[in-house]
């Protein structure tokens, strides 16, 4: 009797096709040192689907979930995919930055993997949010180190963002039963999260003989102009960046604008270092503007580019990322480390800080509000039309005489 065809094992259907033919008749793929199969040699697609279906879960060697869906349904993936397709057309529109958009695309890429990708989104349960709650906090997005309680709550708001905004555009019919585990830290987490980090690090602040130390040791006229707003009136780096120079008016010593953050109306009155800092950099020679976008700005780079930057890069798989740039933060911690003062929380940013700590012993919160680009609290926002420039004039003079009257 003539022994049977032995049948020939066929090629992979494509390059990246990730299963392998075996010798029994199916497609398999060996996973932490075990063979796993997932379907017949006849239909691959099949195969593929079963495979990336319970891929995540068995590559971390958890027991792949039975409540994994086909394509058809409303996967984890498919949430995520939709979710940052809006978010990119808000960066494009304008209502948020390239920055908070690529802090979303970690979080929703972090969250897709460590829950499973084809998990079906309305099928989440409170304990899946749990364990993700816990990967969190215990080893954070990288896997590395956890978060602490300020990047915990910008992450979990993410995440209940974006299952908030599918049940509003009709994609899930209800948000899955999360209880409180995607709930904010709460005020005594905060609160104790601050301290340990005071205990550790200090506090976010620069001591008087600091701030003094930074501005006469910053030999960059933009940097150093930067500095004298950062402490005049709380200026951030982005606040540097965007801001326009039809908004100061260097004869009157003030700066005057819609700060681009809250879209809040901000007033600084100018100390007179500050005016001639900006009258340095303003007058000849400047870097050439990149664009006429950047000639409308009072900062720029050494190429003409605002301080400031945000690129969308696309990559060959249609994975879109952001790139940010910041110029001034690098050469503000080249200054910090020239005179060693670079500690952990510590940046340009940590200038407003300090003009909001020391602007609080003028005791005209309102004044100090509108300096620095705040909505007024409560109804106060609605009934005060104005404040005064005299009042302004005395919370930034007073931080003034803090540091130059020594």
């Amino acid at each position: 009797m003539a022994s049977a065809t032995k049948r020939v094992k066929p090629h992979k259907p494509f390059a990246s096709f990730p299963l392998t033919a075996h010798a029994n008749g199916q497609w398999c793929k060996k996973i932490r040192g075990k063979v796993c199969f997932f379907g017949v040699w006849d239909n691959p697609q099949a195969a593929r689907d079963r495979y990336l279906a319970v891929a995540a879960d068995l590559h971390a060697g958890r027991e792949p979930d039975t409540r994994t869906v086909s394509n058809s349904e409303f996967t984890v993936k498919k949430l995520g995919n939709e979710f940052l397709a809006y978010q990119l057309q808000r960066v494009h529109s304008g209502q948020i930055g390239g920055r908070w958009f690529e802090d979303c695309r970690r979080v929703v890429v972090h969250f897709a993997k460590q829950i499973g990708k084809q998990r079906s989104a309305a099928s989440l349960s409170m304990k899946d949010f749990q364990k993700y709650r816990t990967e969190l906090v215990q080893h954070g997005l990288t896997g590395r180190q956890g978060l602490g309680v300020h990047a915990l709550t910008r992450t979990l708001a993410v995440i209940s963002a974006m299952f908030a905004w599918a049940v509003q555009g009709g994609s899930m019919d209800q948000l899955p039963r999360w209880g409180k585990v995607l709930q904010k830290p709460t005020a005594v987490e905060r609160r104790k999260s601050r301290q340990q980090h005071e205990i550790t690090n200090g506090k976010r602040l620069f001591t008087l003989g600091q701030v003094q130390t930074l501005i006469k040791n910053a030999d960059n006229p933009m940097l150093r102009a930067a500095i004298l707003l950062g402490v005049n009136g709380g200026f951030g780096n982005t606040d540097c960046s965007q801001l326009p120079r039809i908004a100061v008016d260097l004869k009157q010593g003030v700066v005057d604008f819609d700060r681009p953050k809250t879209a809040v109306r901000r007033t600084v009155p100018l100390w007179p270092e500050t005016t001639m800092a900006l009258q340095e950099i303003l007058d000849e020679p400047r870097p050439k503007p990149f664009d006429d976008g950047a000639a409308s700005l009072v900062f720029l780079t050494e190429t003409g580019r605002p301080l400031v930057r945000n690129r969308l890069n696309t990559s060959v798989d249609g994975t879109i990322k952001v790139s940010y740039a910041d110029r001034l933060r690098a050469w503000f911690d080249v200054l910090l480390i020239e005179h060693e003062l670079k500690r952990p929380g510590i940046g340009f940013y940590t200038l407003r800080h300090t003009f909001r700590t020391w602007a609080d012993e003028a005791h005209d919160q309102h004044a100090i509000y509108r300096i620095m680009g705040h909505a007024l609290p409560g109804m106060s926002d609605t009934y005060v039309q104005e404040i005064g420039m005299d009042r302004l004039g005395d919370v930034t003079e007073h931080v003034r005489r803090k540091i130059f009257a020594t």
